[in-house]
């Protein structure tokens, strides 16, 4: 076995359309500017902090997916997010 593991596949990245307001876009390309990144870095990153952070939102989500796997007959419903 080696001491030093390879690095863990990247995520899939897909493609996600939103509408939000215009203050909200002009902001978040002047905070992909001043750290010197990308709106796309910024947005999966406030995103991953909130789920992070957000407890109620975590409990809520372990209960979701218990009761997927104690009900397996029953498949979730997916689709696309356009808001």
């Amino acid at each position: 076995m080696s001491i030093i593991k390879k690095p863990a596949a990247p995520p899939k990245i897909v493609t996600l359309e939103v509408q939000i307001e215009e203050p909200a876009l002009n902001k978040l390309k002047a905070y992909a500017e001043f750290i010197e990144s990308t709106s796309n870095h910024v947005v999966a990153t406030a995103l991953n902090l909130v789920f992070k952070k957000d407890y109620d939102f975590k409990r809520w989500l372990k209960a979701k997916v218990a009761s997927e796997k104690s009900s397996p007959e029953e498949k979730p419903v997916t689709s696309a997010l356009k808001s």
